[in-house]
């Protein structure tokens, strides 16, 4: 039965995973899913992970986490910083080879110098890509750096006035000038390939210098689940509804509080909106200005960040969770925490979230932006007619036990024996 897991983890092998704000820098769900993977893999192997370096007094050394990669805003400061960050993060790859690899895991390169993983790849060492956001269609081709080194003409490459045309010469002449850089943005490589969606699949291109050696889809899986499936249920006395995720704009909290003033104008419900995630300070100002506007300020209840065991606790007495995203989620852990919960769903119809949670089915979906159809499906959620909102409850509990934890990791290690075995041939 684990016959590939016998064989592969008695010969240890090391494997250095580059990811940027690891744990516990930050506590999104696809950095903490890469965290776990990392313990995981550590049982049998071992792990180098290589890092943006964080600002943060409060995060302790770790063993075997080198934090050492540049964060770049995508602005013009950002692309100020970028060559001297990029000569910097080639020699933090260096010396992460130097540790000797036998396999390069890059989870996501977003924001981090691709000077870094361009070294990597083009090191010879088997290279393999998890793929949960968008930013693996951009590779090497939207960095504030590797950008400038690419002529003008290719849709990604769009062409350059004066002056970027004089920043992009600069940036040529400082690559060729010195040795540990030269670097070919659009050399080809080999991969193998992890993607946690069909949707984010289907949405990313990719690369056209990539060759893929092996593609597999792995959804992700909450690290916590198993926290949230123990929740005794509890709900309050007055309907609550819950929002767990950041506080930004593209996770569409403003629908959500648009949808609670039409709650109560149109629907005469009286629902309380309880907010939990880390806030976007201006954009979380913003927010309390609508919810003032709109008369429900008092309605609403932040909470800030919670640890997992004060989120569920919330779950517990919550009658609804609302994932109101506009952008296109490739796979929202969410979803999975609030039906393995046994909390309703309320969800916009975008990216991957119907993959996870089918309409009807597992949760009540509406169009992207939609506050009517937000509230509409609010109330017919709350008011539970004829026991539907129960039913669906119960369908999408049943079905969030394909996400679990245990099997998504021996996934993730099955992967990764089979990308180097598959890139050692090709």
């Amino acid at each position: 039965m684990f016959g590939w897991t016998d064989g592969y983890r008695s010969s240890c092998v090391r494997i250095l995973v580059l990811s940027t704000l690891y744990p516990p820098v930050a506590f999104g769900g696809y950095e903490v899913e890469c965290s776990g993977v990392v313990e995981r893999l550590r049982e049998h192997h071992e792990v180098l992970v290589l890092s943006s370096d964080s600002a943060r007094a409060d995060v302790p050394e770790q063993a075997q986490v080198r934090r050492e990669l540049a964060r770049l805003t995508h602005d013009w400061q950002g692309a100020l910083r970028a060559p001297l960050a990029s000569l910097r993060a080639v020699g933090a790859a260096r010396r992460a080879l130097a540790w000797e690899p036998d396999l390069i895991y890059c989870w996501n390169a977003a924001s981090i110098p691709h000077a870094a993983l361009r070294v990597l790849a083009d090191s010879g060492v088997p290279l393999a890509f998890r793929v949960c956001e968008h930013w693996f269609g951009g590779l090497f081709t939207v960095d504030q750096f590797l950008r400038e080194l690419l002529p003008a003409g290719p849709p990604e490459v769009p062409p350059r006035g004066l002056s970027r045309g004089a920043w992009a010469a600069a940036c040529r002449a400082f690559n060729n000038a010195l040795p540990p850089l030269r670097l070919s943005p659009t050399a080809p490589l080999s991969a193998a390939i992890s993607w946690n969606s069909e949707a984010i699949r289907r949405m990313v291109p990719m690369p056209s210098f990539l060759e893929p050696v092996l593609e597999r889809v792995g959804h992700s899986v909450p690290r916590h689940g198993d926290l949230y499936a123990a929740i005794v249920r509890d709900p309050a006395p007055e309907p609550e509804v819950v929002f767990l995720g950041r506080v930004t704009p593209y996770k569409g909290l403003a629908v959500a509080i648009e949808a609670l003033a039409l709650l109560r104008s149109e629907h005469a419900i009286s629902a309380r909106l309880l907010v939990i995630g880390p806030e976007d300070p201006e954009h979380a100002a913003e927010l309390r200005l609508l919810a003032e506007r709109l008369g429900v300020a008092n309605a609403i209840e932040w909470r800030g960040q919670l640890a997992p065991e004060q989120a569920a606790a919330a779950l517990a007495r919550a009658h609804a969770l609302i994932v109101p995203s506009v952008w296109d989620e490739p796979f929202p852990l969410v979803t999975i925490e609030g039906a393995l919960a046994r909390v309703a769903l309320v969800a916009s119809d975008v990216g991957g979230i119907g993959e996870g949670m089918h309409d009807e089915e597992h949760a009540l979906l509406f169009p992207r932006g939609d506050a009517v159809a937000a509230a509409r499906a609010l109330a017919r959620t709350l008011r539970n007619a004829d026991g539907e909102t129960d039913a669906r409850v119960a369908r999408a509990h049943a079905h969030a036990q394909i996400f679990r934890l245990d099997p998504y990791l021996d996934a993730q290690e099955r992967f990764v024996h089979d990308a180097c075995a598959a890139l050692r041939r090709g």
